[in-house]
């Protein structure tokens, strides 16, 4: 810090001098001298006792900035001194705010300018030299950049309640404050749901539709700068447990030697717990497991005897309420494997197979075979996987969505093992032997598409003719 002011001053002196010997080098012996030289003379201010650098009378900074004022004496041998806008004199040289001291020159440093710093500052001569101007002032303006102060990014209120979404946008001069949610504005004037305050946003009789991010945003506009700053705060809404849509069946089938699972979802605020019973008892043994998410819990049941099957009842709880749903698991007919899985048609990026199966004999029509599951691995990922089915892809195809079976998504030019299963409500049959199938190359495909659009119009113009 001292050499910065000790540069400052150096630099100061060098100006000063260079204005003495401009002014020496424009007086002329012979020109300019007389009554009128005189009067002009006698007609010009005398010099100012006290001179700051910088010279405004009024200075602009932000809290934790530094900044550096000079008060300069026309002769070198006065005293001077500093008052802060309290009027207690500056003295020591050490600290936040100090004064440094050179021969002519009184530095006030502030080396982090806090709120308390704002005002005027005074330099003042020593009373017994006389003066026409003892004393220079000039006044700081502290700002304080935009803050939120200790404004938690997550929020909770109970559906049904007014809530309070606080943020307290801090700042000097104070910001103006505004609100969106979920990226739309919020009319906070006039409004019987909306109310803008001092420390946040009210909101009246809370409802699931106002959970979402809220933006507070703090904007100040003044004469001198002009600043914003954001902040976006998660409201959750708390409400009992509530059923998602999903396709699971209260009833439900499986076959000894299958697999099903058992899918719970619900939704709630605090997020809800999962519990599995059945038959109203807990459930034990090494045939199952139990897949935990936010909203929701998936039974997976491997059947290995009849006694897993009965009554499942899956109880969803949070503080605020509890729901439960039984599913009802009986014993259903394992499908048989497709009998036909062959090559229809093959694309650059696509393969489209012929599936078949007979219709099964002596079972109830919902245990008919109803689609297929095709899993999938190009030759070179069966190799790096050693063979682990795990990682193939899988696509599922239900008759109801038509009976065209298109594998997407593939890469042209490349061989693919397959293997297929049977799916009806039950679960899946065996996997069938797995099957090799490449794509067409893009070239080929593209002289193919040619040729097959140039016998088309042929036989348009034979038609014509």
């Amino acid at each position: 810090r001292s050499s910065i002011v000790g540069q400052v001053i150096n630099l100061m002196h060098i100006f000063t001098a260079a204005a003495v010997i401009g002014v020496g080098q424009f007086e002329s012996p012979t020109s300019a001298v007389g009554d009128g030289a005189e009067l002009l003379a006698s007609a010009s201010p005398p010099l100012s006792a006290l001179t700051l650098t910088p010279s405004t009378p009024s200075i602009t900074h932000f809290v934790n900035d530094s900044f550096i004022i000079f008060c300069k004496t026309v002769q070198k041998d006065i005293d001077t001194k500093w008052r802060d806008p309290r009027g207690r004199t500056r003295e020591n040289t050490k600290g936040r705010v100090h004064i440094e001291k050179k021969t002519g020159l009184l530095a006030l440093v502030f080396e982090h300018i806090s709120l308390d710093d704002k005002g005027n500052w005074t330099c003042e001569m020593d009373p017994a030299a006389a003066a026409r101007e003892p004393a220079k002032s000039f006044e700081l303006l502290v700002n304080q950049k935009i803050s939120f102060d200790k404004t938690e990014l997550v929020q909770s209120v109970r559906e049904g309640r007014d809530a309070m979404v606080n943020c307290l946008a801090k700042g000097q001069p104070a910001p103006e404050v505004s609100w969106q949610h979920n990226g739309e504005y919020i009319n906070t004037v006039n409004s019987t749901k909306h109310r803008r305050l001092s420390d946040g946003l009210f909101i009246r009789n809370v409802s699931q539709a106002d959970a979402g991010e809220y933006t507070c945003r703090a904007i100040r506009i003044t004469p001198t700068f002009s600043d914003s700053d954001q902040i976006t705060i998660l409201l959750r809404i708390q409400h009992k447990p509530q059923w998602f849509y999903n396709e699971t069946l209260p009833l439900q089938y499986a076959y000894v030697g299958g697999a099903v699972n058992l899918s719970c979802d619900a939704m709630g605020e605090p997020p809800p717990s999962f519990t599995w019973l059945h038959n109203s008892k807990g459930i034990v043994g090494f045939n199952h497991r139990i897949f935990m998410a936010d909203y929701g819990a998936t039974l997976q049941l491997d059947i290995r005897n009849a006694s897993q099957f009965g009554d499942y009842k899956c109880k969803v709880a949070n503080p605020l309420g509890m729901l439960e749903r039984i599913f009802k698991l009986r014993t259903g007919v394992k499908p048989i494997g497709p009998t036909r899985i062959q090559l229809k048609r093959l694309y650059p990026d696509a393969l489209e197979l012929d599936l078949r199966t007979p219709r099964m004999t002596n079972v109830t029509d919902e245990m008919q075979i109803f689609g297929y599951r095709v899993a999938y691995m190009s030759e070179s990922d069966f190799k790096y996987s050693a063979g682990n089915w795990s990682h193939a892809k899988q696509r599922d195809f239900s008759f109801h969505r038509g009976h065209r079976f298109i594998v997407p998504h593939l890469q042209s030019n490349t061989t693919y093992l397959m293997r297929v299963a049977s799916r009806n409500l039950a679960g899946l049959s065996d996997w069938s032997t797995v099957r090799k199938f490449a794509t067409a190359t893009a070239t080929s495909w593209k002289a193919t598409s040619w040729q097959l659009l140039m016998i088309s119009f042929i036989g348009l113009a034979l038609m014509w003719h």
